[in-house]
């Protein structure tokens, strides 16, 4: 929710807001992006301002807006490359050759099919079926995560609106048998590949950052090779992916 500027009202920023309330900056992010904590956003960047009063009901209310607990809990992160990667994230990286493709997608969905998560690979065959060949080195299940629907495997759709309605379909189903928590990678030369344009690979991720990523218990990282994509492109796509620089961008930067 988006409220008007009180000019009687102190207003902080998104970090002192997190402080605050003793939370990440991504959380606050989910949170206003879900209309669960009201916030203003000012000036060309729309950047979140957060009324004292608001942020003092929230935490005074906090039970009653939390959302229940499932029966068995998960954590509420993501552990990978010593990074804890709350739940709601939309995270991107880069990498400049074949090793670094495989940096942060192998043991992200290897470990994500070890502790039961719904997990998604989007990629062209040939990436997808050389992931999986590492993942079959350290997780000898592959087979049967794909046979029960744990593990969805994808070589993207060129209409980028098509391709959000189909990532949402597979996580209404997987919620629907059970499935509480989820990892998606991309392997972004898919949409090479497939024709789209940069524009229309923009669009996508920022539909898919509104429309899916924050609303799910759901990790997303979009991988993008250099060698593919030009510096306009990788610069576009660090945009759209603001939760990256929650952390420590060298991290998410592949030899």
């Amino acid at each position: 929710m988006t409220t008007q500027p009180d000019p009687n009202s102190e207003l902080l920023n998104i970090k002192e807001a997190a402080a605050l309330l003793k939370v990440s900056e991504a959380s606050l992010r989910r949170w206003t992006n879900a209309g669960r904590l009201a916030c203003m956003r000012l000036g060309a960047k729309r950047e979140r301002r957060f009324r004292r009063e608001d942020l003092m009901s929230f935490l005074e209310n906090r039970d009653a807006v939390a959302v229940p607990a499932a029966p068995s809990a998960r954590p509420a992160e993501v552990m990978l490359e010593g990074i804890a990667i709350e739940y709601g994230n939309h995270i991107c990286t880069l990498y400049e050759n074949d090793l670094g493709r495989l940096k942060w997608s192998v043991p992200f969905i290897s470990d994500g099919l070890r502790s039961g998560d719904g997990c998604f690979l989007i990629a062209t065959k040939a990436v997808r079926d050389e992931i999986l060949g590492h993942i079959s080195e350290v997780w000898d299940g592959v087979p049967e995560a794909v046979e029960r629907g744990q593990l969805v495997l994808s070589d993207g759709i060129p209409d980028g609106e098509a391709m959000c309605r189909f990532v949402e379909h597979s996580l209404v189903m997987a919620t629907r048998s059970g499935m509480r928590s989820f990892r998606l990678l991309g392997d972004m030369t898919w949409c090479l590949d497939l024709g789209m344009s940069y524009d229309e690979l923009m669009a996508y991720e920022l539909r898919y950052n509104h429309d899916i990523a924050s609303r799910y218990a759901l990790v997303s990282v979009c991988q993008y090779d250099v060698r593919r994509f030009s510096g306009p492109a990788v610069l576009n796509a660090l945009k759209c992916h603001e939760d990256t620089f929650n952390y420590s961008l060298s991290r998410f930067l592949a030899p």
